[in-house]
């Protein structure tokens, strides 16, 4: 059963609000219960100051809403840890991989050493080790997914060839900077319902602010962006959605395993392709198996959210 009790969220805002500005002032107290872990109010500003951190934009939403973004992207990573606390015993990382994984996550902030990011975190009053915790539990999972699912990733490397000889490819090729917003939608009513919201706050917010407050994905506390990606790896039905967008354009709702996918469309460039045949179906294939496994992370995650107990005190 996954629940949380309504009647005490607007004192409980009402509190985190007025202390907004002055974190010293903030009685540290707690504000959830999920399964056996604690939310206290200072997780919530020290979620919100990571949130701004690594996503600058963040520090212009509405306070409230801040706050709600925060309390959701914490219990998902709560959520998280619960669940690999099942199958370990102890959540701990190998230096050298969490260090690679850390590289990943600063050189988007135009960082580039350890000692650097060290610094930046310093300045944005972030404690590195709660930070190297996160990222901890961000790589545990995405291992855990990779062991629990590789085996169900079905993708045909033939079909695959079959489709390239059959399509030679052009010389100069199409590239993508992508966003997305993924959410859930129970029928056709509360989908319209979903996008219609959406679209609503990106024309007031913009996408970035609209990804971190709307989207379920891993991808939501980077404004959504996705990367580069190149249009011949894309699968048909979302190659037709976004093949006539322009850049800044985004997509209609697209459905997936895990539920709905809406892209933008950042900024587009040509490349020249001088893969062969065989490196060229080996791209596809990496592309199409972190795809599947990440629409399995964001299906089995939806599965255990369910039977977890969130209980506001």
């Amino acid at each position: 059963m996954y629940f949380i009790k309504k009647v005490k969220i607007p004192f409980i805002f009402f509190l985190l609000v007025l202390n907004l500005q002055n974190l010293n002032a903030l009685e540290n107290r707690i504000l959830f219960k999920v399964n056996n872990e604690i939310i206290t109010s200072v997780d919530i500003f020290e979620e919100i100051k990571f949130l701004k951190a690594f996503n600058p934009e963040v520090s212009n939403l509405e306070e409230a809403e801040l706050i709600e973004i925060s309390k959701n992207s914490i219990l998902r990573n709560t959520i998280k840890k619960i669940e690999l606390k099942n199958f370990m015993e102890e959540l701990k990382v190998d230096d050298k991989f969490l260090l690679k994984f850390i590289k990943s996550k600063y050189s988007k902030n135009n960082i580039d050493s350890l000692e650097k990011f060290e610094i930046y975190l310093n300045d944005k009053n972030l404690d590195i080790k709660l930070i190297k915790e996160k990222f901890a539990i961000e790589l545990i999972w995405n291992n855990y997914i990779y062991k629990k699912f590789y085996k169900k990733v079905i993708i045909d490397k033939e079909k695959i060839k079959k489709e390239i000889l059959q399509n030679p490819q052009k010389e100069d090729q199409r590239e993508f900077l992508l966003s997305e917003i993924n959410f859930n939608a129970t029928n056709k009513t509360d989908l319209n319902s979903k996008y219609k919201s959406i679209i609503s706050d990106i024309e007031k917010l913009g996408f970035k602010k609209t990804a971190l407050k709307h989207s379920n994905s891993e991808s939501a506390s980077n404004g959504g962006l996705i990367g580069w990606v190149k249009q011949d790896n894309l699968n048909l039905t979302i190659k037709e959605f976004i093949s006539d967008l322009k850049i800044g354009q985004i997509s209609k709702p697209i459905r997936t395993s895990s539920g709905f996918i809406i892209l933008k469309i950042e900024d587009e460039k040509e490349y020249v392709s001088k893969l062969n045949i065989n490196e060229k179906v080996e791209e596809i294939v990496n592309f199409k198996t972190n795809d599947q496994l990440s629409q399995f992370s964001q299906i089995y995650f939806n599965k255990i959210k369910k039977d977890v107990i969130i209980n506001e005190l």
